[in-house]
């Protein structure tokens, strides 16, 4: 009753899906929601060749709907390539029509279409309302667009197969193939060919079998190697069954040597192999093929139940032919238990399994003649059923010769006829040469294409025959040139002649002005030489000039506390002498005493603090004279701006004592360090910083009322480069000498007072010795402001 009703309910599922609404043509939008994603894949070798691994991690990592339905849709769509088999298959043609339904995607109605075929495909008895499923869904993807569907195409041809309905097969194949030749896709005109390739096949017709697999193949290659090295086998093995075995043998290593074979498909090509050797009575080569076929080709290959009765028969076929009769009983049992558990038909995917006729052949190798004559018809009888008429031929020719050979004329005759009667049939339909007329035609199409090159060739060697030809005229003409010109020069020679006495004293003079020009050149040399010299001179004094103000500065910088120690040395030395006083008296003073041991310490503090002071100052000159060698060190830019300022400002105060101004600083706090070399970068810095204050120091002597001389520095970072700025607010520049302010040898001082050489130094420092970049930017009469800009 639990059956009954499953059946049922599964009946009523098949009427739903095949309803007119569940049929209803996809509408205008739909169609082109689909063919917009579909523009976004490109069906290459890329696609179709894509590894089955990459595909399933990258399905496990998808979580989004319609990323994850387009990669199952790429696992089904390349199945015969991947292991996704079985149940496997069924879960993941289930989960794509699921995730179509939610994402409401057109394609949900065929991909239902095949779920529900996949899932009770063994369950319904009415087969044909499931053949009319898959047709259905091949219909729907058909009004979506040109999809390629050659796998939903091979799966509704093996189902014709299934039913033994060949020539509604052909109606249908090529019906579909007159579509799509002007439509497309490819893939579904290579599958086309492909099934009807097969057809011709189960009648024995090799000629337009192996024809339309040659098409295929051409098609295949542009796309998909799986499919073109398989038809390469296949071809391979149906020109094996026609008798060429030269061409089949050829194309058989070809598919043999790829490396993407699968173990099917390996398996299929040594079987084939094996029956071509077989043929030609070259048993032992047969029986080394047929064991290949027998054996997984990696430790993680099964040999499926099907493959394994058609090896065992082929086996024992040889064998039999060995004379090693006793060895195949239990392989032929073996076998017949297979090939029973699988209903496995005459002919399949993996090749024919002739079962009863090796059975028929070891009967007679034992005397077994009734047996034998039993299987016999039994294999007859099996490939009239099937329609294998290659088959039907052979086990004719088995009847005839084996009454025949037990003596019974008169059975054997009708069996004789008979397959004289089919040979000929066979033979109108095949060419002599047992060579496919496709393959004949594309040697045609080659010759033709080489002719067609020589003719080029012929036209082209033409061509440059006859421009050779133009070229010899064109140097005959040249010669009489020549001739002509040769001429004329004998007579300019003696011209010529005349002229070279003028040419020659002409040559004396130009000698004598040569030589003045060399004493010139003599005296130029000795000039630059000269001012090279000077310019050493004036570098070294502009460095002597700034060393003077360092130094200066470093002077007065020390002075103040040495001035401080000296004091308080003196007062100490005062307090002693009263102390000492004090301790002789007869009498003396606690209180006095105390308080004049107290003073004393604490002018010992002031003494050991500015004495600190002025060891710090020392420190600091030497850590710049240390790095004064051009070692780049990570430098504290806010200390270096701030030591130099001072030491500028003291220089000068050294020279002028009346001289004061307001020293401003804007320092950040967390300026990274900067990799330099501190000697150059201090010199630039104090440079900057004596010109500010000569600037300053020039409008304060103007007299202007009110004014007050301001120096200031100021460190940021910007655009991930630290940036110091010195400002002044001194007599500025006008746009002129700010475009010149850089040039060596270029000053406003007066003559004296500078090198101008400086600035120029000062320059090269910051831009070429450590790739940042100096710039001033003035207005007359408000000041001047110098950016230093040094990367991070």
């Amino acid at each position: 009753m639990r059956a009954f009703l499953l059946r049922l309910l599964s009946g009523l599922a098949l009427l739903l899906l095949l309803s007119p609404a569940a049929r209803a043509q996809p509408s205008p939008a739909e169609k082109a929601q689909f063919q917009r994603r579909l523009r976004a894949i490109r069906f290459d070798h890329r696609y179709w060749d894509a590894p089955f691994d990459s595909l399933q991690r990258v399905l496990a990592g998808q979580h989004v709907d319609s990323l994850r339905l387009q990669t199952l849709e790429h696992l089904l769509d390349t199945y015969p390539t991947t292991a996704l088999q079985g149940r496997e298959q069924d879960a993941a043609q289930q989960e794509a029509a699921a995730l179509a339904a939610r994402l409401h995607y057109p394609e949900r109605v065929p991909l239902r279409l095949v779920a529900y075929y996949r899932s009770h495909a063994a369950e319904l008895k009415n087969q044909p309302a499931l053949l009319d499923t898959l047709r259905a869904a091949l219909t729907y993807y058909e009004a979506l667009g040109p999809v390629p569907q050659p796998f939903l195409l091979e799966l509704i041809g093996r189902f014709y197969n299934a039913l033994n309905q060949k020539e509604a097969k052909r109606v249908f194949v090529q019906r579909r193939l007159a579509y799509y030749q002007p439509h497309g896709p490819v893939a579904n005109v290579a599958m086309c060919y492909r099934a009807l390739a097969g057809y011709y096949v189960s009648r024995g017709d090799y000629n337009q079998a192996i024809s339309y697999e040659l098409r295929a193949t051409e098609l295949f290659r542009t796309f998909y190697n799986f499919w073109y090295y398989n038809e390469i086998y296949v071809i391979g093995a149906n020109y094996a069954s026609w008798g060429n075995s030269a061409r089949a043998l050829s194309y058989l290593q070809q598919g043999l040597n790829w490396p993407g074979i699968l173990p099917s498909g390996w398996r299929f090509v040594n079987r084939n192999i094996a029956g071509i050797y077989f043929r030609q009575g070259r048993y032992p080569l047969a029986l080394r093929y047929a064991t290949l076929a027998l054996r997984p080709r990696t430790p993680s290959d099964t040999l499926l139940a099907a493959e394994l009765a058609l090896g065992l028969v082929q086996r024992s076929a040889v064998l039999l032919a060995l004379g090693r009769v006793g060895e195949v009983p239990p392989l032929l049992q073996h076998a017949q238990h297979l090939v029973d558990s699988l209903n496995l038909p005459l002919y399949s995917s993996g090749g024919y399994c002739e079962l009863n006729a090796t059975w028929a052949r070891y009967y007679a190798a034992t005397g077994a003649y009734p047996r034998a004559e039993a299987a016999w018809q039994a294999a007859y009888r099996q490939a009239r059923q099937e329609h294998r008429t290659p088959l039907r031929l052979a086990y004719l020719q088995a009847l005839a010769h084996f009454y025949q050979q037990r003596g019974q004329p008169a059975r054997s005759n009708p069996y004789a006829l008979a397959a004289l009667a089919l040979t000929d049939t066979l033979n109108t339909a095949q060419a002599a040469t047992h060579v496919a007329q496709y393959e004949i035609e594309q040697a045609d199409r080659a010759q033709q294409a080489r002719i067609a090159a020589l003719r080029e060739t012929q036209l082209l060697d033409a061509a440059r025959a006859r421009r050779q030809r133009y070229v010899l005229g064109a140097v005959l003409v040249v010669l009489a040139l020549i001739g002509g010109f040769s001429f004329l020069l004998w007579r300019g020679n003696r011209r010529q002649q005349q002229a070279n006495a003028a040419l020659n004293r002409l040559n004396q003079a130009v000698t004598a002005q040569k030589g003045e020009l060399q004493t010139q050149r003599d005296q130029l040399d000795t000039s630059l030489t000269e001012l090279r010299a000077t310019q050493a001179q004036l570098i070294q004094k502009e460095k002597m000039a700034s060393l003077g103000e360092l130094t200066a500065g470093i002077a007065h910088e020390i002075q103040n506390p040495l001035n401080f120690v000296n004091n308080f040395s003196e007062v100490s030395t005062e307090l002693l002498a009263e102390l000492a006083e004090e301790q002789l008296r007869p009498e003396r003073d606690a209180g006095l005493e105390a308080e004049l041991v107290s003073d004393l310490r604490q002018n010992m503090q002031k003494i050991t603090q500015h004495g600190q002071r002025a060891a710090g100052i020392v420190k600091g000159m030497l850590e710049h004279s240390s790095s004064a060698a051009g070692e780049r060190e990570p430098t504290d830019l806010n200390r270096l701006c701030d030591e130099y300022l001072r030491l500028a400002y003291q220089g000068l105060r050294a020279k002028d004592k009346s001289f004061n101004a307001t020293l401003n600083t804007d320092f950040l706090p967390d300026l990274p360090r900067v990799t330099l070399v501190g000697a150059d970068v201090g010199r630039v810095l104090l440079n900057l910083f004596t010109n500010a204050f000569y600037a300053v120091r020039q409008r304060q002597q103007v007299g202007e009322p009110g004014y007050q001389p301001q120096v200031g520095v100021r460190t940021l970072v910007l655009n991930q480069q630290v940036q110091i700025q010195v400002t002044d607010n001194g007599t500025g520049m006008s746009p002129a000498i700010q475009s010149k302010i850089f040039q060596p040898f270029f000053t406003t001082k007066p003559t004296g007072e500078g090198t101008g050489l400086g600035l120029s130094l000062s320059h090269d420092i910051i831009a070429q010795g450590h790739g940042g970049s100096l710039t001033v930017d003035s207005q007359p009469g408000q000041g001047a402001t110098f950016t230093i800009m040094l990367p991070c």
